[in-house]
């Protein structure tokens, strides 16, 4: 155990999870191995013990983009973030990733990087227990590839995670868990980052850049790589909208992001792989689909690196259902509201004192443009 996986394993975590009875087999390869086994990756490494499962963790330089989605409603899907820590895990997938950085760069690939991913899967393992092993490899690597700074030697600046947080909670009578497909069980939801404070300005009275009464939720992983935040006027606990009653066409939800550095490529790319982008198409004007949204995209010069931002309107489409003609068709007095509630959303991110952008110290903001999420 303290050899494999170019000995970065944290054997005061693991030692606990490994059988004394079991053979285990390993098998791994990356640049980090000595002698080379060489690869593009940093690390790819699997152990295992027949009949008690095992562990797969890779590393690699964030040059190409992340292998697994960063769009808006994956970062907000139900899933566990570490506060402190850039990353995710899924519910829905069972997959776990974090982003590190290394300011003075991985060289010696395809190109210079400063930032890495980590990946880590082990069975029988709780999600804490992925995330500590997550961010000891992560601060390992940055040690061993001298990619700090004088106040950051390991680089990655993150400290071992103490909790982890669900972030999205259903329960039943009793108070206990609702597992995934007893949704007649749920009588209660609890969302941690509801209300979070960066996400506050969606819903200030008098400030708030969308007309209504917004309930709010946002990441909770202190990130100065990424940030999401997401407000709706839809009450689940009364199933129905908040007063006053939204309009046709006024907006009912909204989304506003961001994704530094290499993270914001890669977010970026997501999208584009998706036509979702500035300047891929022109959309009809008639509106079809009731989850129709409006998004604008900007970029600044943040804390992080270069930083992509987008934030996405999504109107009130319930009458679209009683529409006889298959669809809404939208005037251009209609269609310009949209895009000035999508204007007014992204000055409002930008400027917020306590949202993300000016925390990051966001500046030299260029707008990219719109994109419609309708065909």
């Amino acid at each position: 155990m303290k050899r494999a996986c170019g000995g970065l394993l944290p054997y005061d975590e693991l030692h606990d999870h490994i059988p004394d009875d079991a053979r285990g087999t390993l098998d791994q390869y990356g640049t980090l191995l000595q002698p080379g086994q060489e690869s593009r990756s940093l690390l790819n490494c699997t152990l295992e013990w027949e009949g008690h499962g095992g562990l797969h963790m890779e590393a690699a330089t964030l040059v190409n983009h992340l292998p697994y989605e960063l769009k808006t409603e994956d970062l907000l899907a139900p899933g566990h973030e570490a506060p402190g820590v850039t990353g995710h895990h899924s519910d829905e997938k069972d997959t776990l990733w974090i982003v590190a950085e290394c300011p003075k760069g991985l060289t010696g690939r395809a190109r210079p990087a400063s930032q890495m991913y980590v990946t880590v899967g082990m069975e029988k393992a709780s999600v804490r227990t992925e995330f500590r092993i997550a961010v000891d490899i992560a601060d390992g690597i940055a040690e061993r590839e001298h990619c700090g700074t004088a106040s950051a030697p390991s680089g990655t600046a993150l400290k071992v995670p103490t909790r982890v947080i669900d972030t999205y909670q259903e329960h039943d009578a009793h108070g206990g868990p609702v597992d995934e497909g007893d949704d007649y069980d749920s009588i209660r939801v609890d969302e941690p980052g509801r209300g979070i404070r960066k996400c506050g300005w969606m819903a200030a009275r008098g400030s708030a850049p969308l007309r209504g009464t917004w309930i709010t939720t946002g990441d909770l992983q202190q990130s100065r790589l990424l940030s999401v935040c997401h407000a709706r006027r839809w009450d689940y606990e009364t199933d129905e909208y908040t007063d006053p009653q939204p309009a046709d066409l006024e907006p009912v939800t909204a989304d506003a992001a961001s994704w530094a550095g290499e993270l914001g490529r890669s977010a970026y790319r997501d999208y584009e792989r998706d036509g979702e982008y500035p300047g891929f198409d022109d959309r009809p004007d008639t509106i079809t689909d009731e989850e129709a949204a409006l998004a604008l995209w900007a970029r600044s010069e943040c804390a992080g690196g270069t930083t992509y931002h987008r934030v996405s309107v999504r109107p009130n489409l319930d009458h679209l259902a009683d529409d006889e003609s298959g669809g809404i068709r939208l005037t251009r007095s209609q269609r310009a509201e949209l895009s000035h509630s999508a204007r007014r959303l992204m000055s409002g991110y930008l400027n917020a004192p306590g949202g993300w952008p000016k925390a990051q110290h966001c500046h030299d903001t260029k707008l990219l443009g719109e994109v419609e999420e309708w065909t």
